[in-house]
């Protein structure tokens, strides 16, 4: 494990500065691209609020900043329509900046090899406590290799959770977000929702309640 575990300090510290950077530079692109946005499908009410929803993408250029699954007006329930700044709506063009930009950053990126583990190609490996939620009674500690079963390429991810209080615990979690539950998931109707992207959270005081 001690292997493993210097192996994933030294792919997060690579990766860590270049997701960082593609971020940064999305507060530009996502300006840029937005005039040239391209829509997909049928429009469809969402889910839990008034309104309709359809796939509307960024231009191929700037793919990484796009949003493959919400699109650039937000999730299919239409929370972002009923909770976007101001009360703008998903469909006004800051709300759509805001949601791409800033709140869903660099979204593809984890649909990239580089970026994102396709849980479906790989194996994986746990050391710990194989359910980790920050929830009330949920905590523990899980660190995970998952190895593309064709290239050989892992993805390290750790997760923990130390409750402190009712409310309130220690929540850090670092690196590929896979977890054990993944791999007993049905993928075949979206088999985008199997990557698994990156995240890089230290929150010493997050609520669980």
């Amino acid at each position: 494990m001690l292997k493993h575990l210097f192996l994933a300090a030294g792919q997060w510290l690579l990766l860590f500065p270049v997701r960082v950077v593609l971020i940064l530079l999305g507060v530009l692109v996502v300006p840029l691209a937005l005039p040239f946005v391209q829509s997909a499908g049928p429009w469809v009410p969402f889910t839990q609020a008034p309104g309709n929803w359809r796939l509307v993408t960024l231009p191929a250029w700037a793919w990484l900043w796009s949003n493959d699954r919400d699109g650039a007006l937000g999730d299919k329930r239409g929370w972002w329509h009923l909770n976007a700044l101001f009360g703008l709506g998903a469909y006004h063009p800051f709300s759509m900046f805001w949601w791409l930009a800033l709140r869903n950053p660099a979204n593809n990126m984890r649909f990239s090899p580089l970026f994102g583990c396709p849980v479906t190609e790989c194996d994986y490996r746990y050391w710990g406590d194989e359910n980790v939620e920050d929830r009330p009674g949920q905590g523990g500690r899980r660190f995970l290799l998952a190895t593309h079963k064709r290239t050989g390429r892992r993805y390290y991810g750790f997760y923990g959770v130390w409750q402190w209080s009712a409310t309130r615990a220690l929540v850090v979690q670092i690196g590929f977000k896979c977890e054990p539950k993944d791999w007993a998931e049905d993928y075949a109707s979206d088999p985008s929702r199997q990557w698994a992207g990156m995240t890089f959270e230290i929150n010493p005081c997050k609520d669980i309640s």
